[in-house]
């Protein structure tokens, strides 16, 4: 029994490590990236995790993208994309004025910043994002095409 108890939760944990990195080296390698930050007293946050883990079409998109959750409580040191510029949890958000939790900041697989979004996203919304990204990668749209994409698939 305890060894199936164990394998179960070895499973459980590596599902979840598939879409969600808790790492210190934040990089692209070749996929759409993703900070979100977020705080152990949000609820938000937990909402948006329980979001990717449990929409399907989330769960597929976030094979295309590195999720970094950023916990805005904890003082991490971190190295950042191919300049392995380094970074701290205060100086990131600070970059990216990360006041309020969750904070998405969505990149193109070149570390090109295309969105930024202080609060919750729901499904909908996430799944929109996250196909103009992958359109990017595969040539679909550029950069200038994010507004009218955005209007043109009901968010605005």
């Amino acid at each position: 029994m305890k060894k199936i108890l164990l394998v179960l939760s070895l499973f459980m944990v590596s599902v979840f490590a598939d879409i969600y990195n808790d790492e210190t080296r934040l990089i692209a390698q070749g996929k759409g990236v993703m900070f979100i930050f977020e705080s152990k007293s949000c609820p938000y946050c937990e909402l948006l995790k329980k979001d990717f883990k449990e929409n399907k079409e989330m769960k597929e998109l976030s094979k295309g993208f590195n999720i970094y959750f950023i916990n805005q409580d904890n003082q991490k040191d971190y190295v950042v994309g191919k300049t392995k510029k380094q970074e701290t949890t205060t100086t990131l958000r600070m970059a990216f004025m990360s006041k309020t939790t969750p904070n998405i900041v969505m990149f193109d697989k070149k570390w090109n910043k295309i969105f930024q979004l202080p609060g919750y996203a729901h499904p909908a919304q996430m799944i929109t994002f996250m196909k103009f990204i992958d359109g990017l990668h595969n040539g679909d749209y550029t950069a200038k095409d994010w507004q009218k994409y955005l209007k043109d698939n009901g968010v605005s």
